[in-house]
């Protein structure tokens, strides 16, 4: 594989945990969620973003990180019923659930849940029916429940000035777009972790900064962005396009419109 297409590889789009990088925004969701999970009052929290700005990644992250100190369950298709997770929450529990009685059945996952340590996140969460949301919010006004909700921006805060929402103790923590030199710190992390550094100092403070505005420092889109810019470069190295061997405002405008981020 060429280095081109080995730091190509290097941006794609994945969940694992060698994707992580310590935005500030993260760090401190991270942070928020761990002291509203510390106190004796459960509540809803919510966790919104623009599409990209990494509410998935964030939620597998916290997954790993809490599975060994609290029961975790992570729901990531919000197509589901009442019925449904009332069944998921028994199940994860180790239980059989009897029957189709809803009000049965939640008063058994109360039981189960009311005095043990957990936490329940859906992700895609403003794709929850209306009857499901509502459903949330009688299971959260139980006080047995810890809920995560992760939410594109503006379809959550739509969902939030519900007043069934609005009236009712909750926690919004909101991850921010990438900084510009959060931006330049993760692009030189990825390309030293290939060998790659020759090729730092040939993408100048310029060029960063023309990234990060096109990008609008959404994490993903900044991600794509390099991930289309290197396969550019495999592709005017391998065929000798000497205008275009080196990255360029030139090149990066190139990548920008091949991955939609720019406009012909």
């Amino acid at each position: 594989m060429s280095k081109w297409l080995e730091a190509a590889d290097q941006f794609e789009e994945r969940r694992d945990n060698r994707d992580y990088f310590e935005m500030q925004s993260a760090l401190e969701a991270i942070e928020k969620i761990h002291t509203v999970l510390s106190s004796t009052a459960r509540q809803l929290m919510f966790l919104i973003g623009e599409p990209g700005s990494g509410k998935t990644f964030l939620l597998n992250l916290l997954y790993e990180q809490m599975a060994s100190q609290r029961h975790v369950i992570l729901i990531e298709t919000p197509f589901i019923t009442p019925l449904n997770l009332l069944y998921q929450l028994i199940r994860h529990k180790g239980i059989e659930p009897f029957g189709e009685n809803i009000e049965q059945l939640r008063m058994q996952a109360i039981e189960l849940y009311g005095s043990s340590d957990h936490i329940i996140m859906i992700d895609e969460a403003q794709l929850l029916s209306t009857e499901m949301r509502e459903f949330i919010r009688i299971l959260a006004d139980s006080k047995a429940f810890w809920f995560m909700l992760a939410m594109h921006k503006s379809e959550g805060e739509a969902i939030l000035r519900a007043p069934h929402f609005k009236s009712r103790p909750h926690k919004v923590i909101e991850l921010t777009p990438l900084t510009l030199v959060e931006g330049k710190n993760y692009l030189h992390r990825e390309l030293l972790r290939i060998g790659f550094s020759e090729i730092i100092d040939e993408i100048s403070p310029k060029m960063v900064k023309q990234a990060h505005h096109i990008s609008r420092g959404n994490f993903r889109n900044y991600k794509k962005l390099f991930h289309h810019l290197f396969h550019l470069l495999h592709y005017t190295n391998v065929n000798g396009k000497t205008k275009y061997l080196r990255p360029s405002p030139c090149t990066i405008t190139m990548a920008a419109m091949d991955a939609e981020l720019l406009d012909d």
